[in-house]
């Protein structure tokens, strides 16, 4: 008898629960089907519709990266969000009733609470290794999903860790292995972030931490490196993937890409197209599980060892300790079918009836003709919400057994075979292939002693079905089990419960016949010395506490059993804490979907799982009790520990150890683990990054538990594919801090340096001293060089430093060289390769390669581009020097040349034109080609072809407009002092008629004809006008002349240079009739170079008004 709970607190607490194998998940072209989204207990329904929208919505941004991600080879294309029972009792919260397939313990998504030490990140733990799924599902924290950022690369980043075992790719502050930041051995090396990107990431390091740049718009892979650029949307390939930093991903997938190991999976095999990624289809259903229906094998098989006896007791067992409330069914098989029990619900009354239906199940001694009977039925029971639990010993199936094996994956059942023999093992694997199968030892190795542990068929199936419960509902946690004598009179001990409960169940019952001994009365009591009664279920003779108790305080509990005469008994404590997380052990192996495991290329590897309110609990030392199927074997004891090879992640509460001793004839084994007196240390911290990124998850707040527990864990079974023949096959453990210690770029040479691991994974006592060196570059990419394979001793007064020198390969093009290590056993066997070292190494080049080499260029051809390049290098230096010399002389012809001053006169209107831009365009006159024969002074050149020359228009609304515009017909200048008297340089041809001003001593110019220029240019146009003051205000026919003067009124000279009165002309706006400012009159033109104001950009055109260009 016990408390009972109701059904819906009872699937409150299953949130952590190891799925391994049991998703339905498959890819066609219609994309992912059978995905789906768990929403827990905890999870409140006051807001169903709207977390129901915003699942489906981060969901549809999921698909859509992973569609990204994965080159549009899948996406999800079916997804059943799966709501808590209550929830249907809101009427907005509509359920699909026709979808029962889903089941709590097969969810691939968990929306729930947020995590207590990962809070609000979206995660999954990581245990196996490179292509491992990861353990149980993606946790979808509730802030995750109410939060406004984008969901869907982040979800995508933890699909491709969970479906398909990869790796992330991005750094730990301070990880031994997983550095965020790395070097390349070369001459000058910085640090770089460990990443993996498509191009080089843009950022900079703030102390220890690595800060990415707005500037990555390029940046494009891989999700597995960062979801916060909004750039990342796929992942990194072959091509593009880096060898070089320390990800975990590089590490134990041995330097092979995401995109590799993600196309490698079966999903993928049948699936290499891409697809069009259509919208996801969602459909809300909830949990309709019902109960349990058990199905017996009665065949011949079961009558040895009196199976049939002990499986009918076993199942009576289980069946008294299902909640009431629950429903349960029992068929039976053989050579005919029977229905022994139709579904029923529970409660004191129908127990009993079913407990006595039971109880007159006989087996026959026919074969399992009606198999397929059963296996129909089975169907219909699961539609229905029942789970489907064979016990069996059957030794052959129907020929038309691959039929239902079909069946039942088309309709997505998972069920739970208890295989009592070898055979039987055999030929239900493919039954199970989505579901467990439990191998049954079916003989017993220990002695039936008082105190000590002992194991028999019936206690194999008993605690194996209470597994089931505890897998598939509520976690019903084993704290004792104990062999006692009973003895006339009483009897009396104590056990400890560690948490408190909602649930205890206490019992105990006979392992010989019992007819010995006669059950008087019995007690238990509570810490608070509260009483329970023991009765006795007559029906199968199991002694039970019948506890009218709400709460079951944690302490120490004890009993009293009154008896007479005398009998061999096995007490078992179980208690379940709906509404309080206890101290949780889940165990699996690495057997997927219970495929045999060849020993002799793989390793049998079991795990164990340990949390506390979903804490890692640190510091046990569970035991694996290893047990095969052969009774000649004995029984192997292992224990796990965190620090094992296989384990991916320290500080995870996952436990591991790898078998090297199997037993020798065995192929079927099944075990128990235990922790005996464990209290270990819990971490109440709080950490930011994501938990299977590092080596380890560092702990900022370990706490001692108070209390030491017991925990037993039943369940546990795999298969080899022969038995183990005792050959030596375990490897070398794996080296890990492989590290460069010099590269000598002189003699081209690298000295590599690493800790030796030992023998069997690290598990012998035995240090390697044979090692194979390789190496991989970036010009044969995926080609590992062997460079060394023998033996290296030990460095001085060390029994496992190691140090070794190799040359590295010359070559002619720079590259990045990355060496690995393995470890080698005396038989041969070649541990796991060792992290990366990478060096750079830079180009070399050999005019004539060194002997036993080939020539990079036969010598002949490469002392003749040796003497062409020394020819075209004296050509060039020749052009040089010409062309600088002829700049010289067209520089000095130039400065000859301008030393004159051109001056005309024209009479225009005195009022400013108001015509258009075109229009004034064609009254200006031309300005005349002074320089076209002329090569500009040094000091003008630049501005001479950009600036004079740019442009051939003149600007509407410019000055030239706006003020009346001046005429000048002649024009006075001093000669500079270097000129001679009289002398004046001659004319270029090609110039119209003009009046100059005559020679240096005032003597007039005739006027004189010349012919046409044969290389006449586009004058440049005036950029800006000025106007000198008037010196002659007289009219003449309405037409006013003015003289324009290089002095002030009283002629005194306004410039030292030509060169200084363009400056001045340039900043002064000389407008009307204003005066030049006297400031400029200090000296005179005589002290002027041989210089003309042309090359100063001033222009006394014959046509037009003074300019400054």
């Amino acid at each position: 008898m016990f408390f009972k709970p109701t059904l819906g607190v009872g699937l409150a607490v299953l949130c952590l629960a190891v799925n391994v194998g049991s998703s339905f998940i498959k890819l066609g072209q219609q994309g992912y089907e059978n995905v789906v989204v768990r929403v827990n207990d905890d999870v409140p329904s006051t807001d169903c519709v709207k977390i129901i929208d915003r699942i489906q919505v981060m969901m549809q941004e999921a698909s859509n990266a992973m569609c990204k991600a994965l080159d549009n080879r899948a996406y999800l294309g079916n997804v059943t969000i799966l709501v808590p029972l209550n929830w249907t009792a809101d009427g907005n919260c509509l359920v699909d009733s026709s979808i029962t397939w889903p089941r709590i313990h097969q969810a691939d998504f968990v929306v729930g609470q947020d995590h207590p030490a990962y809070g609000s990140r979206p995660f999954s733990l990581q245990y196996g290794g490179c292509g491992v799924s990861s353990l149980g599902s993606v946790h979808l924290p509730l802030s995750f999903l109410n939060g406004a950022s984008a969901k869907g690369v982040a979800i995508a980043h933890e699909w491709v860790h969970y479906r398909y075992g990869v790796f992330d790719e991005i750094g730990i502050n301070g990880d031994p292995l997983y550095p965020n930041g790395y070097q390349i051995t070369q001459t000058e090396s910085s640090i770089l972030p460990t990443s993996c990107t498509n191009v080089p990431l843009k950022g900079n390091w703030l102390g220890n931490e690595w800060q990415n740049s707005y500037d990555n718009d390029n940046v494009t892979s891989s999700i597995m490196f960062s979801t916060e650029l909004p750039t990342i949307n796929r992942l990194c390939t072959k091509d593009d993937h880096l060898k070089a930093p320390p990800t975990k991903q590089n590490w134990l997938c041995g330097g092979r890409s995401v995109s590799e190991i993600v196309y490698s999976h079966s999903d993928f095999i049948s699936n290499s197209q891409s697809m069009i990624c259509n919208q996801t289809r969602f459909s809300v259903a909830t949990d309709t599980h019902r109960g349990y229906h058990i199905v017996l094998d009665v065949s011949s098989a079961m009558v040895v060892n009196n199976l049939m006896e002990k499986a009918k007791f076993a199942a009576s067992h289980f069946i008294w300790y299902l909640p009431e409330g629950s429903f349960v069914s029992v068929d039976t098989f053989g050579d005919s079918y029977s229905k022994v029990q139709e579904p029923i619900e529970l409660n004191m009354t129908t127990k009993n009836s079913v407990l006595a239906s039971l109880d007159k199940i006989q087996e026959t001694s026919g074969n399992t003709a009606a198999l397929g009977l059963a296996l129909d039925n089975a169907v219909q029971m699961f539609h229905q919400g029942m789970e489907i639990i064979f016990v069996t010993a059957a030794q052959q199936v129907p020929s038309n057994f691959s039929i239902y094996v079909e069946e039942f994956r088309r309709h997505l059942i998972a069920p739970h075979i208890l295989a009592l023999s070898v055979q039987t093992s055999k030929l239900f694997s493919p039954l199970a292939r989505d579901g467990w199968l439990y191998s049954i030892p079916t003989w017993t190795k220990t002695p039936l002693v008082a105190g000590t542990e002992h194991w028999n068929p019936q206690t194999w199936i008993i605690d194996t079905m209470q597994s089931i419960y505890s897998r598939m509902r509520s976690y019903r946690a084993k704290i004792e089990e104990r062999t006692i004598q009973m003895l006339s009179g009483w009897t009396n001990g104590t056990f400890q419960l560690d948490s408190p409960a909602t649930n205890l169940l206490f019992s105990f019952y006979h392992l010989d016949d019992g007819n010995a001994m006669n059950f008087r009365k019995g007690f238990l009591f509570s810490p608070l010395n509260e009483e329970c009664s023991i009765l006795l279920v007559k029906e199968i003779s199991l002694y039970t506490a019948d506890c009218q108790i709400t709460t079951f305080e944690k302490g120490t509990w004890s009993y009293f059993i009154d008896v007479t005469g005398s009998s061999m008994v096995r007490m078992d404590v179980w208690f379940e804490a709906n509404s309080i997380s206890p101290v949780k052990v889940e165990s699996w192996t690495n057997s997927f979907q219970n495929q045999p495991i060849n020993w002799a290329t793989g390793r049998v590897i079991v795990y164990a799982l340990v949390t506390e309110q979903q804490r890692a609990v640190s510091g046990l030392n569970p035991v694996v009790h290893l047990i095969g199927d052969n009774a000649t074997d004995v029984i192997i004891s292992v224990t796990l520990n965190e620090n094992n090879p296989s384990d991916v992640t320290k500080g995870d509460g996952i436990y591991s150890a790898q078998l090297i001793n199997l037993p020798r004839y065995s192929t079927h084994f099944s075990y128990i683990l235990e922790i005996i007196g464990g209290t270990g240390t819990v971490d109440f911290g709080i950490f930011n990054g994501h938990p299977s990124a590092g080596s380890s998850i560092p702990s900022s707040q370990p706490t001692p538990r108070p209390t030491s527990f017991n925990r037993y864990v039943y369940g546990g079974s795999f298969q080899l594919i022969y038995p183990y023949d005792g050959r030596d096959v375990f490897p070398p453990g794996r080296i890990t801090n492989l590290a460069i210690l010099n590269f000598n770029s002189n003699n081209s040479t690298v000295e590599l340096n690493w800790t030796g691991p030992k023998d069997d994974y690290d598990a012998s006592t035995n240090y390697i001293k044979w090692f194979a060196i390789t190496g991989e570059d970036d010009g044969t990419p995926g080609v590992e060089t062997s460079y060394f394979n023998g033996t290296i001793q030990p460095l001085p007064g060390s029994l496992d430093r190691m140090t070794y020198t190799i040359n590295v390969p010359k070559t002619n093009k720079s590259r990045n060289v990355y060496y690995r290590v393995y470890g080698m056993d005396t038989s041969g066997n070649k541990g796991q390769s060792s992290n990366i070292a990478t060096v750079y190494v830079p180009a070399i080049i050999f005019p004539i390669d060194p002997e036993d080499e080939p020539q990079l260029l036969p010598a002949a051809l490469f002392w003749f581009l040796i003497g062409l390049a020394c020819v075209c290098l004296l050509l060039l230096v020749a052009i040089a020097i010409v062309f600088v010399r002829r700049q010289l002389d067209a520089r000095k012809r130039k400065a000859m040349a301008a030393d004159w001053i051109q001056i005309g006169e024209t009479t225009l209107d005195l009022k400013a034109p108001n015509s258009s831009k075109e229009t004034a365009r064609k009254s200006e006159p031309e300005v005349p080609d002074f320089h076209a024969n002329s090569t500009p002074s040094p000091r003008r050149s630049n501005e001479y072809f950009s600036s004079r020359w740019s442009d051939n228009s003149y600007s509407a609304g410019s000055d030239v407009y706006q003020q009346p515009e001046r005429i000048f017909t002649t024009a006075r200048i001093e000669a500079p002092a270097d000129s001679k008297v009289h002398e004046r340089p001659p004319l270029r041809p090609g110039l119209s008629t003009y009046s100059f001003g005559g020679d240096w001593a005032g003597n007039a110019s005739p006027p004189m004809n010349v012919t046409p220029s044969p290389k006449k240019v586009p004058p440049p146009p005036p950029q800006r006008k000025f106007f000198a003051y008037p010196s002659d205000m007289s009219n003449s026919e309405n037409k006013m002349k003015r003289t324009l003067q290089f002095g002030d009124i009283d002629n005194t000279p306004l410039a030292s240079s030509p060169s200084y009165l363009a400056a001045q002309l340039k900043k002064e706006p000389y407008r009307g009739d204003q005066q030049m400012l006297k400031s400029y009159s200090e000296q005179t033109l005589t002290s002027a170079s041989n210089s003309s104001l042309s090359r100063f950009g001033i222009i006394l055109g014959a046509d037009s008004e003074a300019s400054l260009v």
